[in-house]
């Protein structure tokens, strides 16, 4: 029993605090053939002394003035076509994507997005369809693995549905639903507040966790709606999870002339990371079923030891979210 509370601590802890999803928003725009207008806005989760500067690089660039802040804007005049732009954390970076908007002066745009690794952001003449693939296949891959919500309601289905058959649908019937909703505000813009949506994917997640502690501490009453048909339910919830999935495309943005491009392999990386995180949880249910020898008749507890704390933080997530939007 002390094996699987560690466990459960292992695949609980990261999701503790609700992830910063913004990136660093960067935008660069071509006023003329050598002037450049540069504008930034950075998530407030920066101190003063970590706020970064930010240098177009490679064409002797000057420009009048250097402001430093959380928003900014600054004109840039260059001898010639910058090829990079430098990030310039003062300490470090905490872990903050960036985005880069790059409007170049015959109309194009083009949309970069980069791990907090990065440091200097090549200036491309002309994007082409695999750097847009790659860029948003990893956007999606990382995002997904950043959103804690949305793997702790994967990690609570999966208790739910019980057999790998009924976990294959319902994880398909999920992926499904969010990928329409994705879509839909990707495209055409049907969105939903995060105010409104963010609040009710928690809550999501602590009904999910109520409907099976529920049925197993009542085997006498009818199971529930989302017992019985998984599939269905997971399609219902992943609409709503679509939208918060939209959400953070909406913040990284669409590139000029590769739209359906990168809304596909940003869906396609969202599931790369779903399914690397469903086998990595039943690669350790096994494991561990196979050192501890598990009888079935202990199943039961083993599903509460893991479904309690979810369900707690799931429902602190849900009484947070709600107070930040009434307080």
């Amino acid at each position: 029993m002390r094996a699987l509370l560690l466990i459960c601590l292992a695949l609980l802890v990261l999701p503790a605090q609700a992830h910063e999803g913004r990136p660093i928003h960067i935008q660069l725009t071509q006023l003329g053939e050598n002037r450049f207008d540069l504008s930034w806005k950075i998530p407030p989760v920066l101190r003063p002394s970590e706020v970064p500067v930010f240098e177009l690089v490679g064409a002797n660039c000057s420009s009048t003035d250097a402001p430093s802040g959380l928003m900014g804007r600054q004109l840039v005049a260059c001898e010639n076509i910058p090829s990079a732009l430098d990030i310039r954390f003062p300490e470090f970076n905490p872990a903050l994507s960036v985005l880069l908007e790059y409007h170049q002066l015959d109309g194009s745009q083009h949309n970069l997005f980069v791990g907090p690794e990065v440091r200097s952001i090549a200036l491309p003449e002309e994007q082409s369809f695999g750097a847009v693939a790659l860029q948003y296949l990893w956007a999606g891959f990382d995002h997904i693995l950043e959103g804690f919500d949305h793997l702790l309601f994967v990690f609570c289905l999966l208790f739910v549905v019980g057999s790998f058959r009924r976990i294959f649908w319902a994880v398909t019937g999920f992926t499904l639903g969010h990928s329409l909703t994705l879509g839909l505000t990707a495209l055409y813009g049907w969105s939903l507040p995060g105010e409104f949506v963010e609040p009710l994917i928690a809550f999501s997640i602590a009904m999910l966790a109520a409907e099976k502690l529920v049925a197993d501490r009542s085997p006498g009453i009818p199971k529930p709606m989302v017992m019985q048909y998984p599939a269905l339910i997971a399609s219902l919830f992943g609409l709503l999870h679509g939208f918060g999935f939209g959400g953070a495309l909406a913040e990284i943005g669409l590139p000029y002339g590769y739209s359906l491009t990168a809304l596909a392999f940003f869906n396609i990386g969202v599931e790369l990371g779903q399914i690397a995180f469903i086998i990595a949880v039943l690669l350790i249910g096994r494991l561990a079923q196979l050192l501890l020898t598990i009888p079935d008749e202990q199943q039961a507890l083993v599903a509460r030891v893991f479904l309690y704390p979810a369900g707690i933080l799931a429902g602190y997530w849900t009484v947070e979210r709600v107070a930040g939007i009434v307080i």
